[in-house]
């Protein structure tokens, strides 16, 4: 076996092993492979790094810099980070070897921590090109660049390269270097090893993101105390300020108070990457609040009515049964979207509220691209969970109600659940103006699932839902009508009010009903039939080819 680096090793190099020239044969190896190499000791583990190695070693042994000598098959990285070459390829020099070959765990962008022999201390370098298939195309998995060189060459083993360890943790209050001005502005950590797609195609993996106290994320390229270090600045003190409480606050020491009431407060906003508090403010603008803590305090106006604070006051009769809003139009046939079921969809993407028609058109003109009907961006079923999330988050923080409501809904599945965020998310959608959320909160506060069991607000959030035009909320108060505490309370034509209002928007629960009070002689043929010809007019008003179609292929009602 040759020494390191290509130098002659106990005189064998004088012996006219490999070629000069000539027609070369077929190797056993390709780059890549793992094998056992010849040494002093027995056979070791190495990896292939290269094919038809120039030793620059002429043939009576001697090392000749930048002139040809001696190609060997193989040029080998031994395990312990020497590089030496198999003058021929049989059993007695190279083997084959079990182990696996260098495993692409650390992405381009990486912070990681490598050294290039068993005696060598670690390195910290940055991952700049992991090559997925570099055993095929004859290139080293990782090209790495650290403080002290450009670049250099990783081949491996596995076990002398790890991702660099982190100094912060999540939560952890810092300052990050601001490069205009070479001011530390204080922040918090909120996550590690995020990808940042702002410096280079493909994005770069970073070791911090950051949420500076006025809001803004930043990335932290580098763990070094030129660019990001620890701070002795509190976090905001979340638990001073609950939904309801009435606070001033502004973005910056130098702007004037503003006041407000606090919509929602998240104790763990900096795990969830989200604000510490939502603020309604007496304006009626609905506002993020990230910090710093010397910009929010007690307001001394308690005034909730001038705070625009939803009072819970049950609706009269004439309020209650106004004829409610009609349902949006679908963006792109612009035809009324449905009431209930799955004959739509909530774009992550865009915002935007798609009929199932639409999409299914789209699906079938656009068969190998899968992206949004409205905005061509990659569809969610082409991204992973965690991107998909992502873009959900964004809108949120955007203030959109529907995306609200299924950001709810992930936290009142399996997503983790977690039914205490899931109510506050229902009820942020609620206030925002969803129609679906408005049905959920009442059944939260009447199961006290999430929040405690509070009959009153069950009933106002459907009697909320129901004027914005929910059927289904409408549909429930004309079941809280028509069952009542005792029999002597059910209040039957009231029930009926309600269920005729529902079924003429087409709500199939309210249409049978109405057919069974027909039925039962509670309402009167003319009454069912008015009931009927309004329900199949909302059916045709929202009908077209796409939705009976897209009806038929996913098996909705």
């Amino acid at each position: 076996m040759g020494g390191r680096n290509g130098h002659k090793k106990g005189g064998e190099s004088k012996k006219k092993r490999g070629n000069k020239s000539g027609s070369r044969p077929r190797l056993r190896f390709k780059y890549g492979d793992r094998v056992l190499c010849s040494a002093d000791d027995g056979f070791e583990l190495g990896t292939v790094v290269r094919l038809w190695y120039d030793t620059e070693i002429d043939e009576d042994g001697v090392f000749q810099l930048g002139k040809p000598g001696l190609v060997v098959p193989y040029q080998i990285l031994m395990d312990d980070g020497n590089l030496v070459f198999a003058p021929e390829d049989h059993d007695g020099y190279i083997r084959q070897s079990d182990a696996p070959p260098m495993p692409l765990e650390h992405p381009a962008g990486s912070r990681i921590e490598y050294k290039r022999g068993k005696m060598e201390d670690w390195r910290l370098g940055t991952v700049i090109a992991a090559c997925a298939d570099w055993a095929d195309r004859g290139t080293a998995p990782y090209t790495i660049r650290d403080g002290d060189e450009d670049s250099c060459d990783f081949w491996g083993p596995k076990h002398f390269i790890r991702r660099a360890k982190l100094r912060f943790k999540i939560g952890d209050r810092i300052g990050m270097k601001m490069m205009n001005s070479g001011d530390y502005v204080p922040g918090t950590v909120v996550k590690l090893w995020p990808k940042n797609d702002n410096f280079a195609k493909g994005g770069i993996i970073v070791p911090y993101e950051l949420m500076l106290d006025g809001g803004a994320l930043r990335s932290a390229l580098w763990d070094d105390d030129e660019f990001i270090r620890a701070s002795d600045i509190p976090p905001i003190p979340v638990t001073s300020f609950g939904r309801g409480d009435r606070v001033e606050c502004k973005e910056d020491i130098a702007d004037e108070w503003r006041t407000g009431t606090v919509f929602q407060s998240n104790e763990d906003w900096a795990e969830r990457v989200c604000a510490p508090f939502f603020i309604k403010f007496d304006d009626g603008k609905y506002e993020f609040f990230w910090g710093p803590s010397n910009c929010i305090r007690a307001s001394e106006n308690v005034n909730s009515i001038a705070a625009g604070v939803e009072e819970l006051v049950l609706s009269d009769d004439d309020s209650l049964f106004d004829t409610p809003p009609p349902m949006p139009d679908c963006p792109i046939c612009f035809l009324p979207l449905p009431h209930e079921g799955n004959g739509f969809s909530n774009k992550p993407c865009c915002g935007k509220t798609i009929c199932g028609g639409c999409e299914q058109a789209h699906w079938n003109t656009m068969r190998l691209e899968k992206t949004c009907p409205f905005c061509r961006a990659p569809a969610p079923e082409t991204l992973t969970v965690e991107e998909t999330m992502a873009l959900v988050r964004k809108r949120v923080e955007l203030n959109d109600a529907e995306l609200t409501f299924c950001l709810g809904c992930h936290y009142d599945g399996d997503f983790p659940k977690d039914s205490k965020k899931a109510f506050e998310l229902y009820l942020r959608a609620a206030d925002l103006g969803s129609l679906r959320a408005c049905t959920n909160v009442s059944a939260a506060y009447e199961t006290g699932v999430g929040t405690e069991i509070d009959i009153d607000k069950a009933r106002f959030y459907l009697e909320k839902g129901a004027k914005l035009g929910q059927v289904k909320a409408r549909h429930n108060l004309g079941y809280l009508a028509a069952e009542g505490s005792t029999e002597a309370e059910a209040d039957w034509e009231l029930a009926y009010k309600h269920w005729k209002i529902a079924a003429r928007a087409a709500f199939q629960p309210s249409l049978d009903s109405i057919a069974d009070g027909y039925k039962q002689g509670t309402l009167s043929k003319e009454e069912y039939t008015e009931v009927l010809r309004a329900s199949q007019k909302t059916k045709d008003e929202a009908w077209s080819k796409d939705r009976e179609m897209a009806a038929r292929i996913e098996g909705w009602n």
